[in-house]
């Protein structure tokens, strides 16, 4: 009797593999008829686009010219910057504010924070510069959508988030003459993992020889990167595209009638 009990756990533990095996597909399916993020146009462009110089080489002259890439520059507002501060302040989320980030090739960021903890102890794996908007964002995700996620389907705690490119100036899938990249304004970043209670990571898209384990973890994923379009306005992960295939993106673009894009 329970050999047999056993079996039927087994075969159903199986059977619900295979349904998100398949919804995984569909899923992605409909995603890649949906224009990337890459190439959706931005709503606006800044009143002043950010410079950077170009050079005449026949008369070996300076010209300052705007980039035309910095067009989808995310809008600055010092007071609503400092009253996003003081939420992170409330909350306990360790940040310096750094002097503003000019960069030649048209990055730009007027007031980046370095952060190396969110709230409730949440530690990160390196440091990050962002936005202040973004570490908000970031700390209501980890807050209301990852450590509920990771109680009901891991039955342990998130500790520490797993965390690559933050601020980083270059342009989108690093294409020459591109727009910039949203990680160019310190507006998007990168999450490779989580860290849990008991010391075990989970990597994202995490092969594992147990089917139980894989299960429980694609579900914790699943409802990690979906809860993340409740806060960001592009999310990208595993299935995307070949650039994202061990990582979820994260970022708060700006777009055409507050279109949001989650891959």
């Amino acid at each position: 009797m329970l050999m047999s009990l056993q079996k039927l756990e087994s075969v159903r533990i199986i059977s619900d593999l295979i349904r998100l095996i398949i919804l995984s597909a569909v899923m992605s399916a409909f995603w890649l008829q949906n224009l990337h993020a890459e190439d959706v146009e931005p709503w606006d462009p800044v009143p002043i686009p950010a410079i950077t110089l170009e050079y005449d080489h026949v008369a070996d002259n300076k010209t300052a010219q705007p980039f035309e890439g910095a067009k989808n520059k995310p809008p600055f507002d010092l007071k609503v910057a400092k009253q996003c501060e003081q939420k992170l302040a409330s909350r306990r989320v360790a940040f310096k504010v750094e002097k503003q980030i000019t960069d030649e090739k048209g990055c730009i960021v007027e007031r980046p924070l370095t952060v190396t903890r969110l709230s409730d102890g949440m530690s990160l794996s390196r440091e990050i510069t962002l936005r202040c908007e973004v570490v908000l964002a970031l700390d209501d995700w980890i807050k209301n959508i990852v450590r509920p996620s990771a109680k009901l389907y891991l039955s342990q705690d998130v500790k520490s988030l797993k965390t690559s490119t933050s601020y980083h100036c270059r342009t989108r899938n690093n294409k020459p003459g591109g727009k910039i990249s949203e990680h160019g304004f310190a507006n998007g970043v990168d999450i490779t993992g989580f860290e849990l209670e008991n010391g075990s990571v989970i990597n994202v898209q995490t092969n594992t020889d147990s089917v139980k384990e894989a299960l429980s973890n694609t579900k914790f994923q699943a409802a990690a990167r979906a809860g993340a379009c409740a806060y960001f306005t592009t999310v990208l992960g595993p299935g995307a595209n070949i650039t994202h295939q061990d990582h979820f993106h994260f970022d708060l673009a700006f777009r055409k009638s507050g279109y949001r894009l989650c891959e």
